[in-house]
């Protein structure tokens, strides 16, 4: 499972993985553990596996033009003693990714602001590993403010976000240390080989040069290489560069500062040092002030802690694109 923030070099890092020979990846497509797990009943009923495979390929076939085999799909689960979420899920990524590979390569999926559920997942794949990438929220704040259709500022929930991940994943590597792993977007980016060395260790593979290639970098779904708010294409891999000092107010860098501590020191990001005058502690008033961001900013005071999630709920947007009179009906006939 590749987990992250949005806009944290989850794409890249997936497709990193997808370029070594043992692993086929994919970027956002099934999101099984958002879009199916636990939403289809008892997999023990064959009516519910039905329903949740036909449901994955009508959603990742309108969606990324990607397909799979539904009735060699489902004639496979009906072979089970015990069909579970766990061999669905199997069982879809097989057929995917690995139709024709050898038994022994792996499948990787991408699923970005999903980490509180990554317990959900090793417990699902006992021998199934977890990377978390991080990216300094301040970046990953501004990539956001420059492709989002959200309004106002919600970009600035970048920083609830990265403490909610942070929080969740230093419990994890705490009960898990062998099977979390968490990297840093800038360390990547600044030396990839070593990096991809050190994630080959942590997958127990031979490290392969293919993943420091960019012309050799893949996986099904998002496009990496392309998947940036600046306006360009990649041709090789991305650098280290932060870019919040040119797009972030002072105000909007000292508030995501604030939210962000004490992890955004923890993970070795350092502080701007900005200390807001009058006016600009008025401007972070004014961001909290915005309903969304408003109860984002109560949590955080009344429990200390951050969170995990989008504005727009992910599932309801997703589902009225491929399923909309199905589940407008379903939600009463609210578009």
């Amino acid at each position: 499972m590749v987990s992250g923030v949005y806009r944290s070099g989850t794409t890249f890092l997936t497709a990193m993985l997808g370029a070594h020979p043992e692993i086929r990846a994919a970027s956002s497509t099934v999101k099984f553990l958002r879009f199916c797990a636990g939403r289809y009943g008892d997999m023990a009923i064959p009516e519910n596996r039905v329903a949740l495979v036909k449901d994955t390929y009508a959603r990742i076939n309108t969606r990324w033009g990607l397909s799979i085999n539904v009735e060699e799909i489902l004639a496979d689960g009906a072979l089970a003693a015990q069909p579970s979420y766990a061999l669905m899920y199997e069982l879809i990524m097989r057929d995917l990714l690995c139709m024709g590979a050898a038994p022994t390569v792996r499948w990787a999926e991408k699923l970005a602001v999903q980490w509180e559920d990554i317990e959900r997942f090793l417990d699902m794949f006992p021998a199934g590993k977890a990377i978390h990438i991080f990216r300094d929220p301040r970046d990953v704040a501004v990539s956001y403010k420059l492709m989002t259709f959200e309004p106002g500022h919600s970009y600035l929930d970048a920083a609830f976000n990265f403490r909610g991940a942070a929080e969740c994943l230093e419990s994890l590597l705490l009960r898990f240390p062998d099977r979390v792993l968490v990297v840093r977007a800038e360390d990547i980016a600044a030396n990839p080989e070593s990096n991809a060395r050190s994630m080959c260790d942590f997958l127990e593979l031979e490290y392969s040069p293919t993943m420091v290639d960019a012309g050799a970098l893949r996986a099904d779904g998002e496009d990496w290489a392309s998947n940036t708010s600046f306006g360009t294409t990649y041709q090789a891999l991305p650098d280290a560069k932060p870019r919040w000092p040119e797009h972030l107010t002072r105000a909007e860098t000292a508030f995501i500062e604030m939210i962000s501590q004490p992890y955004f020191s923890r993970m070795g990001y350092a502080s701007s040092g900005i200390t807001p005058n009058r006016q600009e502690w008025s401007a972070l008033h004014d961001f909290v002030s915005e309903g969304f961001l408003a109860e984002r900013f109560r949590g955080w005071l009344t429990t200390g802690r951050g969170a995990q999630g989008y504005r727009t709920d992910p599932y309801e947007h997703e589902m009225k694109i491929v399923f909309p009179e199905r589940f407008n009906a379903e939600v009463g006939g609210i578009a």
